[in-house]
Order: C-alpha cells, then structure tokens, then sequence
C-alpha cells in the first residue's frame, strides 16, 4: 500500500519515524516502506540515515538537515514542501524524534499549520532502559539530560528526590560518574540501573545500589551512549542522624536556591522527625 495523500486540502503528511538506537535491524517493514515512499527526509543527521537507507537499499533520496541549529527558514521550508502536498519523514539522529531532540520544533509548526502528522513507532533508549533495569514500570519519569551547571543540577535532583516514580536520566560518559556520586547524595544509595550502548556491539547492564554501581565503574574509562534508571522514592526515612547533620542538610537545600518551606518539607519526608522540632533545629542557623 502505498502513502495516501492528505484529505485535508491536499497536505501532506509528516511521518515521525522512531530509528534504530543501534543495531540497524531494528527497524519495522512499515518504516522500510515509509522511508522509500516520502518525498522528503529531514534528519537530525544526513550521516546516520544515509547508512540506515543504504542497509535497506533506499537510494536517491531527498535529504535536508533538521537540527538544534536548523534556522527557522529551514522549518518553514520543509512546512511549506508540506503543504504544497510532498510528505516528509522525521527522523532522529536515533530511537524517537522529539524525545531529548529538537524534532518537536518542526512538530508543533506542522501543528499550528494543520499538517497531519502520523506516528512510525520504533526503538527508544529510555523506555528500553527502564525494562531492562528490573525496577517498577508502574509509573515513571523521563528527566532527559541533568543540568550541566552544578547549583542548577543540585535543585533538579532535589526536587526530584521525593518523586515515587521510577526516574530516567541520559547522561554523557565524561560526566556519569560525578552524576551517580550527586544522586547518591541527593536520594540516598537507591537502587540503580546504568544501561550502555543499548542494542550495540558493547552493550553493557550494571544493575544495583548506586554505590555497587560507582565502585564497579571506579577504575573504568567509560564511553558511548547511556541511560540512568533510579529507583523511586519508597518513603523510607532515614532515622540515624544528628542535629548537625540536619542543618547541613537544610543549609545544602537552602544554597541551591530552594526556599526554606520547600526545603523543611523535603527533609521531614526524608526523615524521622517531627515537624516541631526540626523547625526549633532550623532556627538555629
């Protein structure tokens, strides 16, 4: 079957089209099919599914750039290539376009021109991460990349301490063992999952508490792609502590520009104590 003009007013359609996160087989007879038939691909990276179409043995295609830095003539271009009637695909540089990827610009303009869009589901690192780790899947939180600037990191992790979700973070390799040390300190030696180069050659599953995990990467150059997958907040409260370690505590929340009522609250989630006395402990500092 082949791609069905648009009813609407004869637009075409952009295809959201999910690509392998690694192994080139991953990929669905629907999106071989999607892939030979559009007029047009607009990729994250040229270089990345020219070697997917080249696996397939598409060839002669129309291929522009849709990037971070893609200007907004670009997105108007491919807009307008779309309501002239051309159907265009959306790739990423892999797994799903939009997800921690600047695909969802040209997304909501085709939204604000009712250009009809159609999803091609595929691979996804996060969602392949978070099975692969053994913790809950009931319900759970993609955070994406954790904030390069230090204070700014040390609020989202705050912030997210108390979330009973199961959470999900990308980190790059230059920087996941500093990240793993911060989560320890920011929710506790939870249990942890760092899933790398999934689906690819080196593929690599460290599962258990985030200390187990640090000290088995001690020693260790790594590399390639990597997903975070934390254990949600349990409700457990920590119960041996003193009243230093408290206003340490409150002192930290209080230097990542955390209000003190948010901070209070925090730390009497986290532990035993009653609200009186630590707020006699907070007036202390």
């Amino acid at each position: 079957m082949n791609i069905q003009k648009s009813k609407q007013k004869d637009k075409g359609t952009l295809f959201i089209c999910a690509t392998p996160i690694g192994n080139l087989e991953d990929v669905s007879f629907r999106l071989v099919r999607i892939l030979g038939e559009v007029d047009l691909i607009a990729a994250e990276d040229t270089r990345t599914i020219r070697k997917l179409l080249a696996r397939y043995e598409i060839f002669k295609k129309n291929i522009v750039s849709c990037h971070n830095y893609s200007s907004e003539s670009k997105i108007a271009h491919i807009c307008r290539r779309l309501e002239e009637g051309a159907n265009v695909a959306l790739v990423s540089e892999s797994g799903m376009p939009a997800i921690q990827d600047p695909g969802y610009r040209l997304i909501n303009k085709c939204i604000e021109k009712g250009i009809p869009l159609e999803v091609i589901p595929g691979p996804n690192a996060a969602v392949s991460a978070l099975v692969l780790a053994g913790l809950s899947t009931d319900s759970f939180l993609f955070a994406g990349f954790p904030p390069k600037a230090k204070a700014k990191r040390k609020k989202k992790l705050a912030e997210l301490a108390m979330f009973p979700c199961t959470i999900i973070f990308y980190e790059s390799p230059n920087r996941v063992k500093r990240f793993l040390a911060e989560l320890k300190e920011s929710m506790g030696d939870r249990k942890a999952c760092l899933a790398r180069e999934i689906t690819k050659l080196y593929e690599e599953i460290i599962r258990g508490s985030l200390s187990s995990i640090l000290s088995e990467l001690k020693e260790r150059e790594i590399k390639g792609e990597i997903v975070v997958v934390v254990e949600g907040y349990r409700g457990e409260r920590i119960k041996n502590y003193t009243e230093d370690d408290l206003k340490e505590k409150l002192l930290g929340l209080l230097a990542q520009n955390i209000s003190k009522k948010n901070a209070l609250k925090i730390i009497l989630a986290r532990y035993d104590i009653d609200r009186q006395t630590l707020y006699n402990i907070s007036t202390k500092i």
